[in-house]
């Protein structure tokens, strides 16, 4: 799983990640990018759309539902609690939670 929060460097980042997974695949052959996390979603900022765009075109089958920007998300470390202790009703809980729910049910029927 590759996190990527949804900013222009943070693109250019996971695209040369890419291509390093690309030669450590000639020796591990089992390795595999399954997951691209688009996090920061904020609606309000144009930009975050247009990566988000961008992620699609470059990794369709990888990409997860994107995490939205939520404060209660930053919050919650601060407290020592997770997002699901501190805020679980929020935004950035189902988001999570939507995120377990694809990954838990990968590969089944």
């Amino acid at each position: 799983m590759a996190p990527v929060s949804l900013e222009i460097m943070t693109l250019q980042g996971l695209l040369d990640f890419s291509k390093s997974l690309a030669a450590i695949q000639r020796y591990h052959h089992d390795l595999v990018l399954r997951y691209v996390l688009p996090t920061f979603l904020d609606r309000r900022v144009r930009k975050s759309d247009e990566i988000l765009a961008q992620l699609r075109t470059h990794y369709p089958q990888q990409l997860c539902d994107p995490i939205r920007y939520s404060v209660r998300l930053s919050e919650a470390p601060d407290y020592g609690q997770t997002i699901f202790e501190y805020a679980p009703s929020s935004p950035g809980a189902e988001d999570y939670r939507n995120l377990v729910e694809r990954i838990s049910q990968d590969g089944r029927p």
